[in-house]
């Protein structure tokens, strides 16, 4: 069985389309054997990217037909060489998500059972799903998996089945008929006003005050907070704009651009921000100037004394931290986002309003998450109905 992976790459100002497959056959070190086929797609490199990489996904889905016999290919093999095959195309979250519903569940509970890819039914999965709700399905004993996980894993089967429908090797998606455990509506925990405050006495002077502030002032997301550079702040129209988030990745951190165009949104900055960024630039040139060389050069706004970007991992294990040790409830980091919304809400803003402040691709998004929060406008109404009747 041959398993093909991708890549383009420059030779001579053209693109050439690089595939690389593992071979039956193993080295000397038991490691299997792999072999690579190089085809020159006929593009120059200035404005063919698009092109090439197409020629180099029907080449590869060529050579698949070919040299796969999908009939005998099991589910996990399957599985395991569609996220090989598809990482390139996806963010590095992405990426991570699917990698861990793969290595943590979908092999270890299929493995052992080799079920066929052609073979696998409905049943066969919501079976698993099933299976990911009882407590046998970890082994160290802990809980078993909510219904919004497991929803999670069940988008991952069928982004690799759909997959597979587009590259001719199935002419089903069985996944597309298995039903889910029904996840509950989540509400989010949320500090008032006067909590707010407190919170933000709580982190003045630390590391991460500016990204918690920002958090609880513009219910940024965790990567739209520490994505911000100082290019996206103008400190005479007195805006943040958001257009950019960054990710933890493998060997470092990387921004990519927003998911949904929605998230791309310019906020107006309160005095108290201004001033505070404003001081804190100022903080990082003198920083610049005294480190000099050993000071790493970037344009974020949320960062270490030397210059390096606070990492998303780092700014959640620390909110987590203070908070728990504080009087505050245990909220999460990106509670402060659901805080936002519920105290613009029960000041009275709309919810169309609070949609744009946060980036919620519609209204309605805001109000399945915060229409339990919106007291201000029941209030009045209760009022209103009590006018009514008044005799």
């Amino acid at each position: 069985m041959a398993t093909t992976n991708g890549s383009l790459q420059i030779k001579d100002g053209k693109y050439y389309a690089v595939l690389s497959f593992r071979t039956n056959e193993v080295q000397s070190n038991g490691k299997p054997k792999y072999k690579t086929k190089w085809f020159c797609t006929g593009y120059t490199v200035k404005g063919n990217k698009k092109k090439a990489q197409k020629f180099l996904e029907d080449k590869r889905a060529e050579y698949d037909k070919k040299n796969l016999n999908y009939s005998d290919l099991l589910f996990t093999d399957y599985i395991e060489i569609w996220l090989e095959n598809i990482k390139p195309e996806l963010r590095p979250s992405t990426y991570r998500g699917y990698a861990g519903n793969i290595k943590n569940h979908i092999i270890p509970y299929f493995k052992g059972r080799r079920i066929k890819l052609q073979d696998l039914t409905p049943w066969e999965l919501e079976n698993f799903y099933n299976y990911l709700s009882t407590d046998n399905c970890k082994a160290d004993g802990s809980e078993p998996l909510s219904a919004t996980t497991i929803k999670h894993i069940h988008r991952t089967i069928s982004k690799a089945l759909n997959d597979g429908i587009r590259r001719g090797i199935l002419y089903y998606n069985v996944a597309s008929t298995a039903k889910t455990p029904k996840p509950e509506k989540h509400k989010g925990e949320f500090l008032n006003q006067e909590q707010v405050q407190e919170l933000l006495k709580l982190f003045k002077g630390s590391t991460v005050e500016i990204p918690v502030v920002l958090c609880a002032l513009f219910g940024f997301r965790r990567g739209e907070v520490l994505g911000l550079k100082w290019h996206s702040i103008d400190m005479v129209k007195r805006t943040i704009t958001v257009s950019e988030t960054l990710q933890q990745h493998i060997g470092g951190s990387i921004t990519v651009p927003p998911k949904t165009e929605s998230s791309y949104r310019a906020l107006p900055m309160p005095e108290m921000v201004f001033n505070m960024l404003q001081a804190h630039k100022q903080e990082q040139a003198k920083m610049k100037a005294l480190l000099k060389d050993e000071y790493i050069n970037s344009d974020y706004v949320c960062t270490w004394k030397n210059g390096r970007v606070i990492e998303p991992n780092y700014l959640t294990r620390v909110f987590h931290k203070v908070i728990s040790e504080s009087d505050l409830p245990t909220i999460r980091l990106h509670d402060l986002r659901h805080s936002v919304a519920s105290n613009l809400l029960n000041m009275g803003f709309t919810v169309v309003q609070v949609a744009e402040w946060l980036g919620h691709s519609s209204s309605t998004t805001t109000l399945n998450y915060y229409a339990h929060t919106d007291k201000t406008s029941k209030m009045s109404i209760s009022k209103s109905l009590d006018n009514l009747f008044s005799v």
